[in-house]
């Protein structure tokens, strides 16, 4: 019994060894992916285009007001002279101006945002790629990003993965 005993014992304390042992070979590191963004060349070239794109969409923006402030100044100042009929159909023509711009508005900033989203895609992959080569060749197990706080990089088999046993333990098949 007392060989049984000290058997499982030794067992135990070489699977702790093991474990710790892997547990200790990992290698975690860190970026900073805004940064790294922000340093490479292309994000210039983003900036400028994305600007471009906005400075485009904020002059349309401007001339639909400026055209609105027009009729709206005509209005305003006409307005009392103006029959009920004219009067009514002038203000439905300036509420669906008015409409039209904030439409134009909410559908430019759609667009912009999805436009940068295009345009940063080439340089995100190509920084993501960059972090996945480095990690490889240091020998990273896994890399956290500390300008989002997520994880960037993991080796494809998680070797900590605890998902079985938790499932387990809540009772999922």
């Amino acid at each position: 019994m007392r060989k049984l005993s000290f058997s499982l014992l030794t067992v135990t304390v070489l699977l702790a060894g093991s474990t710790h042992k892997l547990i200790a070979q990992q290698k975690i590191g860190c970026i900073n992916s805004n940064e790294l963004i922000t340093l490479m060349p292309e994000n210039d070239s983003a900036i400028k285009v994305i600007e471009k794109r906005q400075l485009e969409f904020v002059k349309q923006s401007e001339e639909l007001q400026v055209e609105f402030n027009k009729k709206y100044a005509v209005f305003t100042s006409s307005m009392d002279t103006l029959p009920l009929l004219i009067r009514n159909a002038k203000q439905e023509e300036l509420g669906n101006m008015s409409t039209s711009i904030d439409n134009f508005n909410k559908a430019a900033d759609q667009e912009l945002n999805n436009y940068r989203q295009e345009t940063y895609q080439p340089i995100l992959e190509k920084a993501q790629n960059a972090i996945s080569e480095v990690a490889n060749e240091e020998g990273f197990t896994y890399i956290i990003d500390i300008a989002t706080r997520s994880l960037i990089f993991f080796p494809e088999e998680a070797p900590l993965n605890i998902m079985e046993a938790v499932k387990t333990k809540l009772g999922i098949e």
